[in-house]
């Protein structure tokens, strides 16, 4: 039995009905299975399926049966009692089973009297094309039940599926382990195969059900007792060999492929475990992106989308990184980021979530960061790590372990030799982080000007260094709605955030905490109709700069379809935006004719139909889920034109775009008539550019206003006109309604410019005229009238998809 063997064995389970006189009319066994953590198994969900619809829904039982080693060596054949806890997707009640189940063809049983059993370990990346794999399951293709191993590379992927050369899976093996024989690690789920080649689930997909209100919390549940459970192993007495001692020996953890040694990784594991789980994917993304920043001294965004949903895939996008180096290459900082981006984690919980965080637990992971940052090769490094934990309340570690404060190097936190190796972490006497009294192999790293690092107490009361907290402001330049319509700050990418640094052996003088300026919006781009299909993409754009697709179809689909087929890639992009305080702003690029599109009023939470959810409370659920909201009642949504935008800025559009960013506003019309003339029925345009001598008339600080649509008619001639004359903002009432209404909403609009004073202050009043028109009782008692649209198009951008491109950072080795 080979090494691997021995190591899966135990964890690898076979599933099938009870033998306790459970009725069915299928195969007592049903296919395969194998523990993540004690006491929870992973398996396909169409391996549980087979026990029918009572089964998944978790009122029928199914018998789990794995081997364990006794005293004398021989392997023992245990047995336990499953219920399914999460089956995605579930049958719908009275419906069979489709074939093949969709994917992500995933299920969690929870198994009794299997508290004991390892679990093997999960992958925390996707891994590539090449890959060595085997693949483990229990088989009956001999004409005796036993299990099979195979073995073979992974050659691709489909869609959402893994395709498997060499070895190809058989009847049963489905819901068995396909393991990456370099990095010893779960990668996918068995599912089945082909004509040609096996298919798997990619373990990944166990992370996105973390975004359905009904399996995540079970899965989250899970994922946490799997690293939990990993990090309880190290240096155990127990005669098993866990999978991190196991992993140090492959060849994918050789310290040329990443400084983060199997065991370091299964410790921050454990204790992220404990840590309060993150709000969302962008608040992840935007830390990874803070730390590679400061460790390569530029920022380098990657055009390649990250939906991460936990603080230890965010870990796993560090792996292998390296500072960017003419013709590849680069000296290897994974090591420097994990450190960082672990203190980063620990002070946001300990300054963000404090009440959900035990404060013990917290002072264990800090102090574990500590000792390792003690023992780093790079003294700046452990001088960013100390300030970022004293910000945390952590304490220092022992006597001379934290290197003196001092200067960050240019060009980066690791700005050592090129291609020195890792310096050695201190050891750990167990899960608990506390550091051991042996000291590090590499010793205490003393300042650059020689002197030995302060004591504890010169530590406890150095106040932290501002320049040491990972951040970027906003870039110079473009303005992005949502701001103050100041001049934005000019961009400093890395550890510096806007402070002046110290010179060598300085104290950094302290200051306010700082923020992070660094964020994410979100574009929406949906051209003019060929053949009645309007073609459309979504992209994220970071600090006004970068841009990244998240979705689109060239071939598009009718306007009446836009809100469906966006809803999805929408989320997803906000779900990447959304961090911190910030809340992603939605620009969408239109063509004239749909400049009505009530994107404001679109939901991102689908209906039981598919539609848009009501938004309607359950007096029976006390849970909130902000997005039952319209989008415009939440954040701000903003209209600009897809065609003008394709154009070098005319003159009039920059100095228009100057008077109202400067304010104040003022109030005209888009018609060009008098407010009291309202909007008579039947207006129309007349003559080639009817409104163009009234609009090019308007002070540069006016905004024009319309009471009416302007997808046709007067009002579409009307905004033609106000973008010839360069008019970024403009303010109109986008549903039908009566002539006499025009006169309430004039007023309204003329209030809410002057409450706003200047286009970037336009916002806030907006959204909370929004909230008040959403409740017609509030609407009625106010006086408050229509559905509200703004233009807001500032020149000031490049224009979107004909910005340069560049190529993502090399990927880390294995993928």
């Amino acid at each position: 039995m080979s090494a691997f063997d021995e190591m899966v064995r135990p964890s690898l389970a076979r599933i099938g009905a009870p033998g306790d006189g459970y009725a069915t009319d299928r195969d007592a066994y049903w296919g395969s299975g194998f523990f993540i953590a004690p006491g929870w198994l992973l398996t396909c969900a169409h391996v549980v399926g087979k026990g029918g619809a009572a089964v998944c829904r978790g009122d029928g039982a199914l018998s789990v049966t794995w081997q364990e080693r006794t005293a004398d060596g021989a392997w023992a054949q245990r047995r336990g009692t499953g219920t399914a806890a999460v089956v995605v997707p579930r049958p719908a009640g009275g419906e069979p089973p489709r074939d093949p189940w969709p994917f992500p063809d995933l299920a969690l049983v929870r198994v009794t009297g299997a508290d004991d059993v390892r679990g093997l370990w999960l992958g925390d990346r996707e891994a590539g094309p090449g890959t060595p794999l085997g693949l483990y399951g229990w088989s009956v293709q001999t004409g005796e039940l036993g299990i099979r191993h195979g073995s073979g590379e992974l050659a691709g992927s489909d869609a959402r599926a893994l395709l498997l050369a060499g070895s190809l899976p058989i009847g049963g093996l489905s819901g068995g382990p396909v393991l990456d024989l370099r990095h010893g690690s779960v990668i996918g789920v068995i599912k089945g195969r082909r004509r040609e080649e096996g298919v798997a689930v990619p373990v990944t997909a166990l992370y996105e059900l973390l975004d359905s209100r009904e399996a995540g919390r079970v899965v989250r549940e899970v994922l946490r007792a799997h690293d939990l459970h990993h990090a309880s192993l190290l240096g155990g007495p127990s005669p098993q060999p866990d999978w991190t001692a196991f992993q140090a020996t492959l060849s994918g953890q050789a310290p040329s492929a990443s400084g983060i040694t199997p065991e370091l990784r299964t410790r921050l594991y454990g204790h992220l475990a404990h840590v309060p789980p993150p709000a969302g994917a962008g608040e992840v993304v935007h830390l990874v992106e803070d730390v590679k920043a400061e460790v390569r001294g530029e920022r380098l965004r990657s055009l390649v989308l990250r939906n991460v949903r936990t603080w230890r895939e965010g870990a796993g996008l560090l792996y292998g990184l390296r500072t960017p180096a003419p013709g590849g290459g680069g000296t290897l900082v994974d090591l420097d980021a994990v450190l960082l981006y672990a203190a980063q984690v620990a002070r946001r919980a300990a300054r963000e979530r404090a009440g959900e965080v035990d404060a013990e637990r917290l002072r264990a992971f800090t102090d574990w960061i500590a000792g390792q940052a003690a023992g780093h090769r790079h003294w700046a490094v452990g001088q960013a790590i100390r300030a970022l934990l004293e910000g945390a309340g952590g304490r220092p570690a022992a006597p001379g372990a934290l290197p003196g404060p001092g200067a960050l190097p240019e060009g980066g936190l690791s700005g050592g030799p090129a291609g020195e190796p890792p310096g050695s972490s201190l050891p750990a006497d167990s899960f608990t982080g506390v550091p051991s009294a042996t000291p590090s192999s590499n010793g205490t790293t003393p300042s650059p000007d020689g002197t030995a690092p302060p004591s504890a107490e010169a530590v406890a009361t150095t106040p932290s260094s501002p320049a040491a907290y990972a951040g970027t402001s906003r870039p110079a330049g473009p303005s992005v709605p949502g701001d103050l319509g100041r001049p934005a700050p000019v961009a400093l990418t890395g550890p510096t955030a806007g402070t002046r640094m110290p010179a060598p052996g300085q104290v950094a003088s302290p200051g306010p905490e700082p923020a992070t300026g660094s964020r994410t919006d979100v574009l929406v781009k949906i051209g003019p109709a060929t053949y009645g299909r309007h073609p459309w993409s979504v992209q994220l754009l970071y600090d006004g700069q970068d841009v990244t697709p998240v979705d689109g179809d060239d071939r598009g689909v009718r306007a009446e379809e836009l809100a469906g087929a966006l809803r999805e890639p929408l989320a997803r992009a906000l779900s990447q935006g959304d961090h911190g305080e910030h809340l992603a702003t939605i620009e969408v690029f239109l063509p004239r004719k749909l400049f009505d599109l009530p994107v404001d009023d679109w939901q991102l939470l689908p209906g039981p139909d598919g539609t848009a959810a009501t938004g309607e409370d359950d007096e029976d659920d006390d849970f909130v889920d902000e997005r039952a909201l319209p989008l415009g009642m939440r954040r701000t949504v903003v209209i600009r034109d897809v065609r003008r935008n394709g154009l070098p800025p005319a003159p009039e559009w920059r100095r228009r775009w100057k008077g109202v960013r400067d304010g104040p506003l003022a109030h005209g019309t888009l018609h060009g008539r008098a407010v009291a003339d309202g909007h008579p029925p039947g207006a129309g345009a007349g003559g080639k550019y009817p409104y163009y001598g009234a609009l090019t008339a308007l002070g540069d600080t006016f905004v024009p206003v319309y009471c009416g649509p302007v997808g046709s008619g007067e009002g579409y001639a009307a905004m033609r006109d106000a973008l010839r004359s360069g008019h970024p903002v403009v303010l109109w009432r986008r549903d039908r309604h009566d002539h006499d209404e025009c006169g309430d909403f004039h007023r309204q609009a003329a209030a809410l410019l002057g409450l706003a004073g200047h286009a970037d202050g336009l916002h806030g009043p907006v959204r909370d005229l929004r909230i008040r028109l959403a409740d017609p009782d509030t609407a009625r008692a106010h006086g408050l009238r229509g559905k509200l649209a703004v233009l807001f198009d500032p020149p000031d951008r490049p224009p979107y998809g004909t910005e340069s491109m560049r190529p993502p950072p090399p990927a880390a080795p294995g993928g």
